[in-house]
């Protein structure tokens, strides 16, 4: 573990420390309470080893701007920031459920399921966009699927915030983000915008469909060699047959240049929203002609009738 785990009890700030809920490289989290507002919180500390270490430091101060800076429903919240004792810690909404990754870990999903987590991950993603706030680190460990059905995206420490689209910064000098997730312009060492986003959401719900990447392969080369330069496979659904506008959708994400991606991640949305839709304009249409149908039937059961009647009468 990166940092010495803090006992149960332990104060930082007005939070009173209740267990670890895990631990990473980066650090650790823990159950809290928050004494002054009476509530339960989730506290990220980073490790004592990385607390010299600028980079990471700045990284860290770097997820707690970007969050403060967002308040979405598909977005984790976070209330507090700061240092006691030499302990950096950020103290943010406490979710029950599981991430993406763990969901995936049984299988792929079907196709509904994976539309839904998409389209609810690039509202947030969308929300952050709206705030300059590009994520670059999409993927399915930073997107928690919560216990009642609700999806927040997390992880903004790798986020570029307030930049022009056509001033890269000094990060871009060195890979930013998860290979596999990455679009072709993280890899070339380009600007990011919300487009990087939309190609990474593409590769999650091809993710999600196929129980696979589109581009994941043996070695970081040729995983970067496939993203610059091949064609993403025919996507074939293992959760249940899905709508063949879906793939269209997925390889307008993955779209290697991004003006052929779509533009926003509100045009994702859209999109998104339309596939999973049943499309009543159809139904329409055919109940009209049963009533029409079942009008003239009951005109001539009526006209029938009244002969008959005539008939018997004379």
């Amino acid at each position: 573990m990166g940092v010495a785990a803090l006992e149960s009890g332990t104060r930082l700030g007005g939070y009173t420390v209740v267990g670890l809920l895990g631990s990473g490289a980066m650090g650790e989290v823990y159950r809290a309470r928050d004494e002054r507002l009476g509530r339960d919180v989730a506290i990220k500390v980073i490790a004592r080893a990385l607390a010299s270490n600028d980079k990471e430091l700045a990284r860290f101060a770097r997820e707690a701007r970007s969050l403060a800076a967002l308040s979405h429903p598909n977005i984790l919240g976070i209330f507090d920031f700061g240092e006691q004792d030499g302990v950096n810690f950020a103290v943010m909404e406490l979710l029950e459920g599981t991430s993406l990754r763990e969901r995936l870990r049984g299988g792929p999903l079907p196709w509904r399921t994976a539309v839904a987590i998409a389209s609810a991950s690039a509202m947030g993603a969308a929300a952050a966009h709206v705030r300059g706030i590009v994520h670059r680190d999409l993927k399915p460990e930073n997107i928690f699927l919560l216990a009642d059905g609700g999806v927040k995206v997390l992880d903004f420490g790798l986020a570029r915030r307030d930049e022009a689209p056509d001033t890269p910064t000094p990060e871009e000098e060195t890979l930013i983000g998860t290979v596999v997730y990455m679009a072709p312009e993280q890899i070339l060492r380009r600007p990011a915008d919300a487009r990087t986003d939309i190609f990474a959401l593409g590769v999650v719900l091809f993710e999600m469909l196929a129980g696979n990447g589109p581009f994941a392969r043996s070695t970081v080369g040729e995983t970067i060699g496939a993203i610059l330069t091949e064609d993403p496979p025919a996507l074939v659904p293992r959760g249940g047959a899905a709508p063949p506008a879906l793939e269209r959708i997925v390889r307008r994400c993955l779209a290697k240049d991004p003006e052929l991606r779509f533009q926003s991640a509100y045009d994702l949305v859209f999109a998104l929203g339309e596939v999973a839709a049943p499309h009543p304009a159809a139904r329409p249409a055919r109940s009209q002609w049963a009533v029409r149908a079942a009008i003239l039937l009951a005109g001539a059961l009526v006209g029938a009738a009244v002969t008959a009647l005539l008939l018997l009468w004379r």
